[in-house]
């Protein structure tokens, strides 16, 4: 695969200790974003080096949902083939979009119809990122109509990425986290927390977002970059 690009857009969420998630019910624990230096130049014995470790979830910052985030023996991150983490992007300019604003069938028609082909990446763009800091980000984001979930995964994508609150369902969802949930259930990989659509000029791009290489896990933590 030979590929050639002008720029490299980095798509991915600063992951700072300003980073917080939602936690619902049913956590037994829960790990926040957290840096911590275990070892510091001047520690006796310490050789002069520094080292630090992070408390986190795996789902926090730009990250990969692979099935069994909600399938029961579902494909983990490991058994993902790596080419499905670089490859051919759409994106889907949705930047009308405003608080509570719903992404219909119709929009993703409008906007990536005649564009989005079978094995391509799909990537929502609303700029709601821009809010992520703010109070109330998650509730007043944008979300997915579910018959425009149903119609994502009916052309063949292989990825699922947004800009916007992933956890927001639609009024009339039939199952909570139903954005997620039917693309985990269709073997559609779901990556959150996007950043920086909206420095990005072409509709189609290479994307790349490997994940960490963490074995038994649902999820992993990824550098997304755009290549246009």
């Amino acid at each position: 695969m030979e590929i050639r690009f002008d720029r490299i857009i980095d798509i991915s969420l600063r992951l700072d200790e300003r980073f917080s998630m939602h936690t619902p019910t049913g956590f037994t624990k829960d790990l926040q974003f957290q840096v911590e230096v275990l070892k510091d130049f001047d520690a006796p014995g310490g050789a002069g080096q520094i080292v630090r470790g992070a408390h986190m979830r795996l789902h926090a910052g730009t990250h990969v949902d692979a099935p069994e985030h909600f399938v029961r023996g579902g494909r983990q991150v490991h058994d993902i083939p790596l080419e499905t983490f670089i490859g051919d992007a759409v994106i889907a300019d949705l930047s009308d979009k405003g608080p509570n604003g719903a992404i219909t069938v119709q929009d993703l028609e409008r906007t990536v119809g005649k564009e989005l082909r079978p094995g391509d990446r799909l990537l929502l763009r609303t700029d709601w990122n821009k809010r992520y800091w703010e109070k109330g980000w998650a509730e007043g984001s944008p979300y997915v109509e579910p018959a425009a979930v149903d119609w994502a995964i009916a052309r063949g994508i292989v990825l699922f990425g947004l800009d916007f609150s992933h956890a927001k369902d639609a009024p009339n969802a039939p199952s909570k986290y139903y954005t997620s949930r039917a693309l985990c259930e269709h073997g559609v990989l779901v990556m959150a927390y996007l950043n920086n659509l909206d420095q990005v000029t072409r509709q189609r791009v290479t994307l790349i977002c490997f994940p960490f290489a963490i074995w038994n896990v649902e999820s992993a933590p990824v550098r997304a970059i755009v290549l246009e």
